[in-house]
């Protein structure tokens, strides 16, 4: 049987957004800026943030299925030491998955993995998901891809697809004194998806913010507990990466991948069936 584990409340947050009033989606935005330390201050605080009254954050926290202001930072408390946890206190937790307390790892493997899956895209707006990949799909907007030490694979399995269904697609890749050098180029008309997950590396987040500040669109992909480039990203797409393991699994975020290529590939289908061809004829000689 699959277990779906609890949503962080980003994510509640980014699947629920249309639901909430205007002045609970101000806390939201404030909350998503500075993730998830806005929430860890008083009630007094967090409403003056935002220019809302104190009930309207207990409203909001209501909302979001806490019984009070206390469980629900319980609860931000819990994902901050997530998000810090290495593959050797992953591995020590109580509920971690050991071959030898199960029945094998792959049927259980399986399962966490296709948990993350069902959850992450159940989880996406979709209207947010079809804004990323319209601004993904527009050739007049240059696309860079960038990721770091891990994610940095995943960054360029996302380029090596989008570069064959549209021109003017750029890997940001080389040492960290080198990243700086491609922001010369970068300006209000470009677009930046950025992988970041848990551990997020800082040379990332710098290079985020600062195109960010010439104009950028940023669209992020992360996990669920948020990198620090969600408090500047146009578009933000927390996935599920635990699976109790050792590792965290990039299995939700590969298909999360595979469905923004899709979705871009069908905005300009004439186009895009016109660079396979093209490429496939190079190929062929």
């Amino acid at each position: 049987m699959t277990t779906h584990a609890a949503h962080t409340i980003a994510e509640q947050i980014h699947g629920h957004f249309e639901r909430f009033t205007a002045s609970e989606r101000k806390l939201a935005q404030i909350l998503l800026s500075n993730y998830p330390i806005s929430g860890l201050s008083t009630v007094a605080d967090f409403s003056s943030q935002a220019g809302v009254s104190a009930p309207t954050v207990l409203r909001f926290v209501g909302k979001l299925g806490f019984s009070g202001y206390p469980q629900f930072q319980a609860k931000l408390r819990q994902e901050l030491e997530e998000r810090l946890r290495s593959p050797l206190s992953k591995n020590q937790r109580p509920d971690a998955v050991h071959p030898q307390k199960r029945d094998g790892l792959l049927p259980q493997f399986s399962e966490m993995a296709s948990a993350n899956i069902h959850d992450s895209l159940e989880g996406l707006s979709p209207a947010e998901f079809d804004r990323a990949a319209a601004l993904i799909a527009d050739t007049k907007r240059p696309v860079h891809i960038l990721g770091g030490r891990l994610s940095g694979a995943l960054a360029h399995y996302l380029y090596e697809h989008l570069r064959t269904i549209r021109p003017r697609v750029h890997q940001i890749s080389g040492q960290n004194s080198f990243l700086t050098d491609h922001l010369l180029d970068m300006g209000k008309r470009h677009t930046l998806v950025a992988f970041d997950v848990r551990r997020y590396q800082d040379d990332i987040v710098r290079f985020a913010q600062t195109a960010h500040q010439q104009g950028v669109n940023v669209v992020l992909v992360t996990d669920q507990w948020l990198s620090p480039i969600a408090r500047f990203a146009k578009h933000i797409f927390p996935l599920r990466i635990e699976t109790g393991t050792t590792w965290d699994s990039a299995a939700a975020i590969v298909v999360f991948i595979e469905a923004l290529l899709e979705a871009t590939g069908q905005k300009n289908w004439q186009s895009t069936r016109r660079r396979i061809e093209q490429l496939e004829h190079l190929r062929d000689g």
